[in-house]
This record gives C-alpha cells, sequence and structure tokens, in this order.
C-alpha cells in the first residue's frame, strides 16, 4: 500500500523526538555521573533527571516541529508543482519511467500503473526517425535540456502534436540520476495555425490558392525552369457571363458557379500543376515542367487550355434554395476567355508574365469571348 510523503511526517517527528532525547540523556547521565558522583541522594537525582527529560522532550519537540513543518510546505509546493495543467514524467537514468502526474494521463491515456516501469518510447508515433530521436538525446548529454515539437501517441491510438520538454537531473556526485519530460498537448494551436495559414494562402470560397501562394508557386516554377530547362505556361482566365447570374439570382447562386468551376478547372490539370483563384471571376492556371522546346511546349499548353475551355463552356446546373420552400434548379451557360504566356528561366519577372497573360486574356474576350490567345510581345 502507498503511503503519501506528508503522512509519514508525524512518524518521522516522534522517532525524531524519541532518539534526540535518548542522546542527549545519555549524554546528561555520563555528565551527571561525573560532576555529581556520589554527592546525590536517588530522590535528587531522579528529580534532577526527570526535569532534564522534560526540558530535553520540550526542545527536540520545538525544534522537530518547526522542521516537520518546513519539509511538510516544501512537500506541498512541491505536489502542487508537479500536478500542474502540464503531463509530466520522472524517469531513472535508463529512462524508465518513475512518476507521472495526472495530467500525463490526461494527455496520454495513460495511468501511472500502466505507465510505470516503461519508457517513454510506449507513445512513439511512427512518425519520426531514429536520427530525430537521436538528435533529441544527443542535445540533451551536450546542453542538459531539450525543447521542441514531436509526434505522439495516445494510448487509443490518436496520433497528436505536443510540445515536449526534457531536462537532466544531476546527483551530488555529477552524474545523471534522472530525467524529468514536461509535454503539452498543442492540438488545438495546430488547428489555429493551419487556419490562420489557409486565411493566408488559400481562397475561403473555393479552397483554391490565393495570389499571394500563386506568387510564390511561380517564383518557383520558374526557378525549377531555370535549373532543368524546361517551358513553363500561365494561363488567365475570365468567365464571360458570369455577372449576370448575379444581377439575377444573388451572389450565394454565383458562389456556386464558382465552386462548380474550380472543380471543372482542377479535373484538367496535373497535380503538380496549380490552379489558383486570382479574385472575382478570375482564375489562373500554372503548368510547369512542360517540354525542352518551346513549339511543344506551347502545343502542350494549347491543348490544356482548350480542354478547359470546353469544360467550362458546358451549362451550369445550379441549386437556387428557397426558404420554406422547394429548391428550383437553375441552369446557366458561362463561358471563358483564356490568356496564354509560355516562359522559361528568368528571363521574365513574375509581374510581366501575369500581365502579359492578362493582356492575352482580354485578347480573347476582344476576339468574341469563348476563346484562347497566347500572348505575342509584337502585338
Amino acid at each position: 500500500m502507498k503511503i503519501a510523503s506528508h503522512k509519514l511526517l508525524p512518524v518521522i517527528q516522534l522517532a525524531g523526538i524519541f532518539f534526540s532525547v535518548a542522546l542527549l540523556m545519555a549524554v546528561y547521565e555520563f555528565l551527571k555521573e561525573i560532576f555529581f558522583k556520589g554527592t546525590l541522594t536517588m530522590w535528587g537525582s531522579h528529580t534532577i533527571t526527570a526535569i532534564a527529560t522534560a526540558a530535553f522532550a520540550t526542545a527536540a519537540s520545538f525544534f522537530m516541529r518547526k522542521w516537520a513543518i518546513r519539509v511538510d510546505e516544501q512537500l506541498r509546493i512541491a505536489a502542487t508543482a508537479f500536478e500542474t495543467q502540464e503531463g509530466m514524467a520522472v524517469t531513472d537514468a535508463h529512462s524508465v519511467i518513475l512518476r507521472v502526474n495526472h495530467a500525463f494521463t490526461r494527455i496520454t491515456g495513460y495511468t501511472a500503473k500502466e505507465a510505470i516501469g516503461l519508457t517513454p518510447r510506449l507513445l512513439k508515433s511512427g512518425r519520426h526517425d531514429a536520427a530525430f530521436y537521436a538528435a533529441i538525446w544527443e542535445s540533451v548529454r551536450r546542453t542538459g535540456t531539450w525543447q521542441g515539437e514531436i509526434w505522439n501517441r495516445r494510448k487509443n491510438g490518436e496520433v497528436y502534436p505536443e510540445q515536449l520538454t526534457i531536462t537532466e537531473v544531476i546527483g551530488s556526485t555529477g552524474e545523471v540520476t534522472n530525467y524529468v519530460a514536461t509535454l503539452n498537448d498543442i492540438t488545438l494551436r495546430k488547428v489555429a495555425e493551419e487556419q490562420i495559414h489557409n486565411l493566408a494562402f488559400y481562397d475561403a470560397l473555393t479552397l483554391l490558392p490565393n495570389r499571394r501562394l500563386l506568387n510564390d508557386r511561380l517564383s518557383r516554377a520558374m526557378a525549377a525552369s531555370h535549373r532543368s530547362g524546361c517551358f513553363g505556361a500561365v494561363m488567365f482566365l475570365d468567365l464571360d457571363n458570369f455577372k449576370p447570374l448575379n444581377d439575377t439570382y444573388g451572389h450565394d447562386v454565383g458562389d456556386l458557379l464558382l465552386i462548380e468551376a474550380t472543380d471543372r478547372l482542377k479535373s484538367c490539370v496535373r497535380e503538380t500543376d496549380t490552379v489558383a483563384r486570382f479574385g472575382g471571376d478570375e482564375f489562373v492556371v500554372m503548368l510547369s515542367e512542360l517540354s525542352l522546346d518551346k513549339t511543344e511546349s506551347t502545343t502542350q499548353a494549347h491543348t490544356v487550355a482548350e480542354k478547359i475551355r470546353a469544360v467550362l463552356a458546358e451549362p451550369y446546373l445550379l441549386r437556387l434554395r428557397h426558404e420554406g420552400g422547394a429548391d428550383t434548379m437553375v441552369e446557366h451557360p458561362c463561358t471563358a476567355s483564356i490568356g496564354v504566356v509560355v516562359f522559361i528561366n528568368h528571363e521574365e519577372s513574375q509581374e510581366d508574365i501575369l500581365k502579359w497573360a492578362d493582356a492575352a486574356m482580354y485578347q480573347a474576350k476582344a476576339s468574341g469571348r469563348n476563346s484562347i490567345r497566347f500572348y505575342d510581345s509584337k502585338v
């Protein structure tokens, strides 16, 4: 049966008083024999002994009580600090778990009984390789601590992100005696970070990359083109008959068309290509790693552009919802005008490529819409 340390203090206190008084009485009897040998009556000797015993017991009780109070306060402070909202685990020098707190159980699902005697390897998620863990322990050996993010696995099998700190405890001989691990579940923080990232780089309606992420990917595609010598292409698209739909049925139905157009666009390109929403009813498609030959790359880009033009030109069947009534279906034709620029290396800037694709798109609109135009610097 496990006994709390603070419950042992009264027993320790009594034992301390007993042995302290016994020691003092032994010294007293020794001195009494030296200084009062043969001069005291039996009654007088017993009386002095009784008085001395009471005095020694009172003094010992006073000092032992003060000591016990200080120890009890320290134990309570340590126990309170251990039972924080952060998970904590204490191991020996061989990483065998000796103690865990309630927060550890809440986070990992493992009770103290299940965790004690095992090593922290029971939490391994499988997402990190041996080099990752080797780097952690190298840091601990070199600096005495390590702090960072790690993926661990709960008892129920769920993998979760964790903020972990490992600190070594050095004994009086200078050797490592224990390790203390402090851990926090940072799932909510990761979700918030992902939401912030999505707001910064993705369009909220279509979930496509926005202008900011498009510029980053175009920069990367131009750098890759410089290394490989392959051409790339940028297409600027504008939906031809979008505004009348918004004016007639409202933005909710217009949003449905934009979502449907997004799905159609994504079905026409490879996973390595990028479809972005530039704003309103304007989209940009970026094709990377085409051919080493410009003529062949232009043909490839035209093939994809024609596929996109044909797919977007198919009628849209949109569900118009009525509050308190039956839904109705709206059929709406909506074609697209597409401008295309083929690029290579860093011969042009990102701004120029997008500007030229936009200019080619306006040429497509001017030619009667639902058409494709490649940018020609001579025009």
